[in-house]
């Protein structure tokens, strides 16, 4: 299991926890998710993407990769603190183009 992609999601890891979103997001786009076979992994790789378009503000993009990790694993979702405070975060100050998707997450993590 440590080969290549787990050095570069790692790596991701410390970027996103020191708050580099910007050399976080250009690792990620190197990483192929569909190599990594543990589910687990997947979800935080795309936990740790969300993460890093937040620091951004992009909540677009935070959007998007809720969504998805919505879809991935949403028990995964509901317990994860950062996912729970990423849903959080975005329904206080999303633009009211995302806001019904925003709040659509945020009643099936029952967080309102």
């Amino acid at each position: 299991m440590f080969g290549p992609t787990n050095v570069e999601l790692h790596a991701l890891s410390v970027e996103m926890t020191a708050g580099d979103a910007v050399e976080g997001l250009r690792l990620a786009d190197r990483i192929d998710v569909s190599a990594i076979p543990s589910r687990e992994r997947q979800f935080t790789f795309g936990l740790e993407v969300a993460r890093c378009y937040d620091l951004r503000r992009d909540d677009a993009a935070v959007l998007v990769h809720l969504l998805e990790l919505e879809q991935l694993s949403p028990e995964e979702l509901e317990r994860s603190p950062l996912g729970r405070r990423l849903v959080v975060d975005l329904v206080s100050r999303v633009r009211p183009t995302c806001r019904r998707q925003a709040t659509g997450i945020a009643e099936r993590l029952h967080l309102i």
